[in-house]
């Protein structure tokens, strides 16, 4: 084993947001406060010959001026490996640790005293089979999810607990030098740990694509194809919907860059609200270096959510903005501010809202 490379790194925010339950102006709801986030985190990587091994952990303490019903401690913890056997077989491995929060007001669950809080663990691995220069090669994934929420339980948050197992295919098929097509199969199997939730389903999706590298000053994947959900209680509606995932680069001047990042999948509801959601969300976001140490990154996005199964339907639109100025002080210091606003239009009454962020940060590693 190589000599060890250490990481520290550490974050400072304070930010002001004009609506922290994420609740309709006029509801006598709508809150705002000033809030602290410190996140300090370690990282350590080694290498073995043409093996790579890496693991961290991190914490995120969050104080709130008036409400401190809200203030959080979280934690996180990964480590990975990259393995290497041969030219033609790469192996990667992922484990992820997660204790966290949901803020008020974030997701569709009932308001509560205090935010829930849940444990989820991730693993994971892909097995590559194709030297990188070969025509063809071939990539299998695995990987489990499981979420446990653990305090709130009188609201019925619980309900949400379940596990996900993933297990999926890719085929690439060289058609350039730096461009390949592909096929893509992936099976989800959610599994409701409560009883009385009847969502545990199936979901297969199906894609075929392209990606390729620094061609014409852009680089990038693109995914279309359809996903199927089929749930294991013969009352729920079974579902299919079209699927795409895009992540493209294009970097018109070495100091100047834009990422569109484009997908349409479906996401767990809240037990009680329908059957599933199918997610559209459309990025896209500017980098630019005006020198070698002030930057800016301004972001748009435009999502929607359509909940299926719920009696008289309901449509969410989500659009955001944002902008970030960075001015890298040193090597290992970096501080800026950055501005946001984001909005939810919906049929359903009293679910609208619109939120300010005003965000000053400092980042710190060696």
């Amino acid at each position: 084993m190589g000599p060890l490379a250490v990481y520290p790194t550490v974050r400072y925010e304070v930010m002001h947001n004009d609506n922290i339950l994420l609740q309709m102006h006029g509801s006598g709801l709508v809150l705002s406060d000033t809030i602290q986030v410190l996140s300090p985190a370690v990282r350590v990587e080694a290498k073995q010959g043409a093996h790579v091994f890496g693991a961290g952990i991190g914490a995120t303490f969050g104080r709130y001026g008036e409400l401190s019903s809200d203030n959080y401690n979280n934690s996180n913890a990964s480590a990975n490996a990259n393995l290497n056997p041969d030219t033609r077989v790469r192996i990667g491995l992922n484990a992820n640790y997660v204790d966290g929060h949901d803020p008020r007001g974030s997701t569709t669950d009932p308001l509560t005293p205090t935010p829930n809080r849940y444990r989820q663990q991730t693993l994971g691995g892909i097995f590559s089979y194709g030297a990188p220069g070969a025509q063809g090669r071939v990539e299998l994934e695995l990987g489990t999810m499981g979420k446990r929420y653990y305090n709130n339980a009188d609201s019925g948050v619980q309900n949400n607990n379940r596990d996900e197992n993933i297990i999926g295919g890719t085929f690439y098929w060289r058609i350039a030098p730096k461009t390949s097509l592909l096929a893509q199969a992936r099976r989800t199997g959610v599994d409701f740990k409560d009883d009385i939730t009847t969502l545990d389903s199936t979901e297969m999706r199906y894609l075929a694509g392209v990606t390729w590298e620094a061609t014409a000053a852009t680089t990038g994947i693109v995914k279309l194809g359809t996903v199927k959900k089929n749930f294991k209680d013969g009352a729920r509606h079974d579902e299919s919907t079209p699927s795409w995932d895009a992540q493209i680069q294009w970097t018109p001047l070495t100091y100047s860059k834009w990422d569109f990042i484009l997908s349409r999948v479906y996401r767990e509801t809240t037990p009680g609200l329908g059957d599933t959601v199918v997610t559209t969300n459309s990025i896209a976001r500017w980098t630019h270096n005006w020198t070698s140490q002030i930057s800016t990154t301004a972001t748009g996005m435009y999502g929607a959510d359509d909940y299926k199964g719920v009696v008289g339907g309901r449509n969410d639109k989500m659009p955001s903005l944002g902008l970030r100025a960075t001015y890298q002080m040193r090597r290992w210091l970096d501080f800026g501010a950055d501005y946001s606003w984001s909005g939810r239009d919906s049929n359903v009454d009293g679910a609208d809202y619109k939120k300010n962020v005003i965000m000053l940060f400092v980042n710190a590693t060696l």
